[in-house]
C-alpha cells in the first residue's frame, strides 16, 4: 500500500500541475493530492510504530524535528494566528515530515528503492521530448522561454531547469561510482541538459558548475576517477559554451542582445534584484526591529496568500508589498523568524553530513548519496531564487530521498558499531586464552 502511494505521489508531482495549469484539465483541488498522501502517511506512521514497537529514527532527527514543530506552535501562539491560517501554514511547513520519516518506519529494500529512483529518472527523461514539442511546436512563436516548463507546469521553466540540473548531478555521481556506462552517461546527460538550454533560464549560468563539478569534490583521488573528473570538466566547459550560444541566439531574437549586454546594461538587472535580493534584504531589516520577529516571525502561513480569504494570513498585503511570493527564503524569515529558518537549514546540513559519509560506500547507496550532496546544495540555494517550499516537486523528492539516505547512514553506523563490538570481543577472548 505504502509503495503504491509513493508511486502515485511521485507521478502527481510531474503531472497534476501541468494538467491543470497548462492544459486546463481537472480542478484545483486535484493538485493537492501530494499533501493528501502526506496526511495518509502521517496517520499510518504512529499506527505502524505502535504495532512494531520500534523505530530506526536517529535521535538527532527526533530532536531537531521536535524543536522545529515546537517552534512553529509557539510562533502560532505568540502571533495569535487564526485556525484556518494555521492549517495553511502547516501545509507549507510540515508536509515534508511524513515523507522524510517514511523510510525509517516503512523500510525499503535497496531493490525497491532503486525501482523508485528509476521511475523518477524516467520522468526526468520525459522532459526532453516534452520541452522539444513546447519549444518548436506548441510555443514556437513565443520569444520567451518561460512556457518551456516540461510537465512541471506552465511558466515553471526555472523549476524545471533546477530539477534537471539536480538530475545531471545524480547522473555524474553514478558515473563516478561506476554504476552506469560511458555511453549511457553521455546520452542521458544530453537528454537532461538540452531542455535547460531551450527554456533559457538565467539561473543555469550559476548552477551549471555546481551540477558538473561539485560531485567530483567528494570522490577518491584515484587514476580512474581523475580521468572521469577531467572528462566531466571538459564536458562542462563544452556544455557551458553551447548553453551560452543557444541562450544568446534566443535572447537576440527577443531583445537584440546576449547575456553580456544584459548584465552590463544599466537597469536590466534591477528587476531581478527587486524580485530576489530586495525581499531578502527587507526581511532582515524588518526582523531586527522586533525580537519576537527575529525568533518566531509572524507565524507560519501568516504572510502567505491562500486559495481562499480564510486560508490567507493577516500580513498578506505586506507579503505582496515585499515580493515574498516568489522566493522562499525571505518568506521563511517573515513566517518562522531567523531562528526558525536556521533550524530548517540545520536539518539540511545534517542530511548533507549523512550523505557525505554514506557517499564513501561502494555500490548503489554510495552513488546515490554522492548525488544527494548536490541535491542538498541545490535545494538550499533554490530557496534564494524560487518558491522552493511551495514546489511539491522539490520538497517531496528532496525529503523522501533524504529520509532514505539518513536511514541507510544509520544502518551503516549500527553495522560499524556491531563490527567494532565483535572485534573487541574477539580481542578480549584472545587475551583470556593467552592468559
Amino acid at each position: 500500500m505504502i509503495k503504491f502511494l509513493l508511486y502515485i505521489l511521485i507521478s502527481s508531482l510531474f503531472v497534476l500541475d501541468w494538467l491543470y495549469l497548462e492544459l486546463n484539465i481537472g480542478i484545483r483541488q486535484v493538485t493537492w493530492l501530494p499533501e493528501f498522501i502526506s496526511i495518509i502517511i502521517a496517520v499510518t506512521i504512529p499506527l505502524k510504530t505502535a504495532v512494531s514497537k520500534t523505530t530506526q529514527i536517529p535521535i538527532k532527527y527526533i530532536i531537531f524535528l521536535t524543536i522545529y514543530l515546537l517552534h512553529l506552535i509557539i510562533g502560532f501562539l505568540f502571533n495569535d494566528v487564526s485556525g484556518w491560517t494555521i492549517l495553511a501554514g502547516l501545509r507549507i511547513y510540515i508536509k515534508f515530515i511524513p515523507i522524510f520519516l517514511l523510510p525509517f518506519i516503512f523500510p525499503l529494500s535497496e531493490d525497491e528503492f532503486k525501482k523508485i529512483v528509476v521511475f523518477v529518472f524516467i520522468l526526468a527523461m520525459m522532459q526532453f521530448p516534452v520541452v522539444l514539442l513546447q519549444r518548436f511546436v506548441f510555443f514556437a512563436s513565443s520569444l520567451s522561454g518561460d512556457p518551456m516548463g516540461g510537465t512541471v507546469g506552465h511558466s515553471a521553466s526555472g523549476v524545471l531547469s533546477i530539477f534537471l540540473l539536480i538530475t545531471i548531478s545524480f547522473i555524474i555521481a553514478f558515473y563516478f561510482k561506476e554504476r552506469i556506462s560511458l555511453p549511457f552517461f553521455l546520452i542521458t546527460l544530453g537528454a537532461a541538459f538540452i531542455p535547460t538550454m531551450l527554456n533559457e533560464t538565467k539561473i543555469t549560468f550559476i548552477l551549471l558548475p555546481v551540477a558538473f563539478i561539485f560531485p567530483a569534490l567528494f570522490i577518491k583521488a584515484q587514476r580512474k576517477n581523475i580521468f572521469r573528473a577531467i572528462l566531466v570538466i571538459t564536458i562542462f566547459a563544452v556544455s557551458f559554451v553551447i548553453f551560452k550560444g543557444v541562450y544568446d541566439y534566443f535572447q537576440k531574437k527577443r531583445w537584440g542582445y546576449g547575456i553580456e549586454t544584459f548584465i552590463l546594461m544599466p537597469g536590466r538587472l534591477d528587476k531581478y534584484s527587486a524580485a530576489r535580493i530586495d525581499p531578502i534584504k527587507y526581511s532582515f531589516i524588518n526582523a531586527v526591529k522586533d525580537p519576537r520577529f527575529i525568533v518566531f516571525g509572524r507565524g507560519a502561513g501568516n504572510v502567505s496568500e491562500g486559495f481562499t480569504k480564510k486560508l490567507s494570513g493577516k500580513y498578506v498585503q505586506l507579503g505582496k508589498y515585499y515580493g515574498l511570493g516568489g522566493v522562499s527564503f525571505p518568506k521563511f524569515i517573515w513566517e518562522i523568524g531567523i531562528v526558525g529558518t536556521m533550524i530548517f537549514f540545520f536539518l539540511i546540513l545534517f542530511i548533507f553530513r549523512d550523505a557525505m559519509r554514506l557517499s564513501k560506500q561502494i555500490g548503489f547507496d554510495g552513488a546515490f548519496a554522492l548525488g544527494m550532496l548536490s541535491f542538498c546544495v541545490f535545494f538550499a540555494l533554490s530557496m534564494f531564487y524560487t518558491f522552493t517550499m511551495d514546489s511539491n516537486l522539490f520538497v517531496f523528492l528532496f525529503f523522501f530521498f533524504s529520509g532514505y539516505v539518513a536511514k541507510q547512514r544509520n544502518v551503516q553506523m549500527i553495522e560499524a558499531e556491531s563490527t567494532e563490538f565483535l572485534e573487541d570481543k574477539e580481542s578480549l577472548d584472545d587475551k583470556m586464552i593467552l592468559a
